[in-house]
């Protein structure tokens, strides 16, 4: 799973500029998680589900958003603090394994007692992220440095907000606990995430102001943490950390490791001829049994599943209607994540705004499509209709999934091999 972590300074300009897109071609993020955005009209990005968190009081300023491709298992906005929950300066995703936090701090310079508020909002944040049940991963603009090694100039930086003795203190606290994940890949000088200028940029006279603090207990867990210093346009570039996350079942795992230890899914999508689609779209025989994963298909792209009609969601989703025409003489399993007291009103809107009814369906009760797939086919709950796998297909638009799948002998297929 690679996270990238970047203060824009303003999302629009940005996404205007071509630079997101560039990045997100360039680096094929699973999450991003962006700091600053200065605006309410967060842009879309294609194949990326994005969640806001703008100011409420004054949206030309602050604010933070995720746009990720792994839907969480919850979001949280803001931690409970009236005073920077109007700033939307803190975002939680929970995962199977682990928390994310995305955070925007506040600077701290001017005046004393905007420095004094600063420490505040840290004493109220460190609160928050340490009463977690599972290890966590915080990212963002911490606005501060954790060391002289951090800056071009330290001693420029003595008794100014960002290098205060009580910052400097948090840090040697934090630090016990918790890793400097950048720092564990990259001991030497010289590494900078902010710099003043593009006169300084181009000198590389800058701090590290962005850090990605994991707990101690990932850290045989990380295969990477790098910074990407090329966006010359910006005064703050973008951090990356790569963590080794099983997209199938949501298990975090060792460095290094080839196969998921949970699941036994290969964590790695190189060199896997089947990812190609078939360019000659094919047929389906009727008389198969069609494993379709409605979350991936008539619902998808929805943010909120439970509060669009279902009408809205399939509007302009003409690719999924020719998936449904395609398959509605098969018998059909249909499979989903959403809780079990929405999923009869899902099938319902189904029904009445398409005329598909599958001839089965799998509920889960709250929890994510991998690890649902992966408790039917440990318990064979799908190979019901006798032992004759050969009679299953699965259109399943993972690649991982398909190959949990065909693990056990059922033949599965992206939607782009027929529509």
């Amino acid at each position: 799973m690679k996270i990238i972590s970047w203060n824009v300074n303003g999302i629009n300009s940005m996404y205007k500029s071509g630079n997101l897109e560039a990045l997100i071609k360039k680096e094929n993020p699973d999450i991003l998680c962006i700091q600053e955005i200065r605006t309410k009209d967060v842009p879309n990005l294609d194949g990326y589900t994005v969640y806001s968190y703008p100011a409420s009081k004054d949206s030309k300023y602050y604010g933070t958003a995720i746009y990720t491709k792994v839907e969480p298992l919850s979001v949280v906005k803001g931690f409970d603090d009236e005073e920077f929950d109007a700033e939307g300066r803190v975002i939680k995703f929970e995962f199977e394994s682990f928390n994310l936090y995305n955070v925007y701090s506040p600077s701290g310079a001017g005046s004393k007692k905007k420095l004094n508020r600063k420490y505040r909002f840290y004493d109220e944040f460190t609160k928050y992220f340490k009463k977690s049940k599972k290890p966590v991963v915080i990212c963002g603009d911490f606005n501060r440095m954790a060391a002289e090694i951090d800056s071009k100039r330290p001693e420029l930086m003595k008794n100014k907000s960002g290098f205060m003795p009580e910052e400097q203190e948090w840090f040697k606290e934090i630090l016990t606990e918790y890793i400097d994940a950048f720092r564990q890949f990259h001991p030497e000088g010289d590494n900078y995430t902010w710099w003043k200028s593009k006169e300084l940029k181009a000198e590389n006279k800058g701090i590290r102001l962005d850090y990605f603090l994991v707990s101690k207990t990932l850290g045989k867990k990380l295969n990477d943490c790098y910074i990407i210093p090329t966006q010359v346009e910006y005064d703050h570039a973008p951090l990356v950390l790569d963590i080794c996350y099983c997209q199938v079942c949501g298990s975090l795992n060792k460095t290094g490791n080839e196969f998921c230890d949970q699941c036994g899914i290969k964590l790695s999508n190189e060199d896997d001829e089947d990812e190609i689609v078939s360019e000659d779209k094919l047929e389906i025989a009727k008389d198969k049994i069609i494993l379709l994963d409605l979350n991936y298909t008539l619902i998808a792209n929805s943010k909120e599943i439970f509060n669009y009609p279902l009408d809205k969601k399939i509007k302009s989703q003409k690719y999924e209607l020719d998936l449904i025409e395609l398959i509605k003489d098969n018998y059909v399993i249909l499979i989903t994540a959403s809780p079990y007291k929405r999923s009869h009103k899902i099938l319902r809107d189904i029904k009445e705004k398409t005329g598909f009814e599958p001839n089965e369906s799998y509920w889960n009760f709250g929890g994510q499509p991998p690890q649902v797939k992966k408790y039917w086919m440990e318990n064979e709950v799908i190979p019901q209709h006798g032992d004759d796998v050969e009679k299953y297909l699965a259109i399943e638009s993972n690649p991982n999934t398909r190959r949990m799948y065909k693990k056990l002998g059922i033949e599965a297929r992206p939607k782009g091999d027929f529509i």
